[in-house]
């Protein structure tokens, strides 16, 4: 078995794959494969990719859907042809520092109770941070956490809530053991709900300060575009049906509806998207037999007690997740 597979999925990414696929050339953690899926890209993402093929120094396979899979079907396409004993996601506009990969696998290596390590993820072209693994927070959604902070924070290695998918290790056994995304979500937050699942399952998520990528935020699918807005709002509501026990939402009630109301007064009134923001919750209840049923199966495997739980979740009243929240309620 190969110790490192790395999936990428592409969809119209002309302009950013280049520089992703030949940062991959460059790692010190070399015993890799990696398998690029494209969701029927319509510009010249695919011919871009069998151009570039010969220059790379490592196994590529590439398979070419006919049609648009979304972020989630794309990646549970690629991990099916994966055979590594950990599985890499890296977006397509990301470019991975040339010791990413191997701090990464080092930091797996010795801690067999993780089962996700997070990346370190920098704004490209700028000292701002874009992630430094996911939080969860009691107003019961996901978020980025250090999103907009100085490139000097947040580097010390320490369990977290989650990880972002963009660029993130995971433990085979783990994805055997309770699945990997949900093609439900189609794309945005499909790993707030694996996080959480994987947190439910008993397994810790690390962060690994030192696995640092760059990332060309929102060059896939535009900054508060439509579809950006949609799946924000629809998918935030399947992650809680899903994965929120019944008595942690009680416990959380209060910040939840404050939650709630930001939530409706940012996407529906700042951004003066009302029927949007109606469409994506209407939708998201069109699915809740079905995440009832995934949401059955999931708490039979659970492993982790409600206060284990609520003592990982981030409090709306922390001081730099509001002072976060308030700058992207001005600016964002």
């Amino acid at each position: 078995m190969i110790p490192v597979s790395i999936v990428i999925v592409t969809f119209n990414n002309s302009t950013t794959i280049k520089a992703c696929l030949f940062s991959l050339n460059n790692q010190t953690f070399d015993n890799f494969e990696v398998i690029l899926t494209d969701n029927d890209s319509k510009d010249n993402t695919k011919e871009l990719i069998e151009f570039f093929k010969s220059l790379l120094n490592y196994p590529l396979k590439t398979f070419y859907l006919d049609r648009n899979f979304g972020f989630t079907g794309g990646n549970n396409f690629g991990l099916i042809h994966a055979s590594g004993k950990y599985v890499a996601l890296l977006n397509p506009d990301a470019i991975a520092d040339r010791l990413w990969l191997d701090n990464l696998v080092k930091a797996m290596d010795v801690h067999p109770e993780v089962g996700i390590c997070a990346s370190k993820i920098m704004i490209n072209g700028t000292n701002s941070i874009d992630s430094a693994g996911d939080g969860y927070s009691r107003s019961l959604k996901g978020f980025k956490r250090g999103e907009g902070e100085n490139k000097n924070k947040f580097g010390k290695e320490e369990y977290v809530f989650g990880a972002c998918a963009g660029a993130t290790l995971y433990r085979r056994r783990m994805l055997d053991e309770i699945g990997f995304f949900d093609d439900d979500f189609f794309l945005i937050h499909e790993d707030t709900d694996f996080n959480f699942r994987a947190q439910l399952a008993g397994w810790k998520i690390l962060y690994v300060p030192t696995a640092i990528v760059y990332h060309k935020v929102r060059s896939s699918i535009g900054h508060m575009s439509e579809k950006s807005i949609y799946y924000t709002l629809r998918n935030s509501e399947s992650v809680r049906i899903k994965n929120v026990p019944a008595n942690l939402f009680l416990r959380c009630l209060p910040e939840f509806l404050i939650g709630l109301i930001n939530e409706f007064l940012y996407f529906a009134i700042k951004h003066r998207s009302f029927m949007l923001y109606l469409r994506a919750k209407k939708d998201a209840f069109k699915t809740l037999h079905r995440m009832i049923k995934k949401r059955k199966k999931i708490m039979q495997n659970r492993k982790i007690s409600n206060n284990n739980l609520f003592s990982i979740m981030t409090p709306i009243w922390q001081r730099d997740f509001m002072k976060t929240k308030f700058k992207k309620f001005l600016y964002g």
